[in-house]
């Protein structure tokens, strides 16, 4: 198996326009979610604003997220499966698309050595 993140993207309205009762329900289906998963699951967590953006050689700090879409990134999971293909298949049952949410589902770089 290998290792794949989903990078979960959400609108920047979603949590201020969801009532508290919608939150806690979204926050039990991502639970419900991982149980489900299983095995599948090695990690993930929610992010939360503000940040910070570095670039460049000369290091230049900015406040972020600044992005040209209106969608932020929100989170992510961290999960194992046979390929890109099965990865995707299973993002589908991601409570984040039920909120109009995105997911970029990426393959992790296996280097030797990094896990020792």
């Amino acid at each position: 198996m290998k290792k794949y993140m989903l990078i979960l993207f959400e609108g920047d309205h979603v949590y201020t326009e969801l009532s508290p009762e919608d939150l806690q329900q979204e926050i039990m289906a991502h639970g419900k979610w991982i149980e489900e998963l299983g095995d599948r699951f090695l990690g993930g967590e929610a992010l939360e604003e503000p940040s910070k953006i570095i670039r460049g050689k000369e290091k230049v700090v900015t406040d972020g997220p600044y992005i040209e879409s209106k969608e932020l990134v929100g989170g992510y999971y961290l999960i194992a499966a046979k390929d890109l293909e099965e990865a995707t298949e299973i993002s589908k049952g991601c409570p984040v698309l039920q909120y109009g949410g995105g997911i970029e589902v990426r393959p992790v770089m296996e280097i030797d050595g990094m896990d020792e």
